[in-house]
């Protein structure tokens, strides 16, 4: 599967709404709900909730994408991520690149120009 990468720099590909998705597995949907339902103290996440092919995509979103400030900001700039925003990294993106290094590791490739 190749990498998608989203304006924060997290990798899609990798997250299990993704995948259930693309798939289109409604297993893989009851489990993802499950997993997010304990993780971020969730009482009840449905697994159909769990429909996502990437905020910077035409398909199918995750709600939360509709209310999200970098999302929103690339948007409106134009950027297929925030890699190639000329004030990257921001104070926007600090508080996802802080909690995953691997969002900050792609973003700093794509501002690299290797991706």
């Amino acid at each position: 599967m190749v990498k998608h990468i989203v304006y924060c720099g997290l990798i899609c590909s990798d997250c299990g709404a993704y995948i259930a998705t693309i798939k289109n597995d409604d297993k893989l949907r009851q489990a993802q709900a499950e997993k997010w339902a304990k993780q971020y103290n969730i009482p009840v996440m449905k697994a159909s909730d769990v429909n996502c092919t990437g905020c910077n995509s035409k398909g199918v979103r995750m709600g939360h994408c509709a209310a999200c400030e970098i999302r929103t900001c690339a948007v409106e700039k134009g950027l297929k991520s925030c890699g190639y925003c000329a004030t990257y990294p921001c104070a926007k993106l600090e508080a996802v690149i802080k909690h995953y290094p691997a969002a900050r590791e792609a973003l700093d490739a794509i501002k690299k120009g290797k991706k």
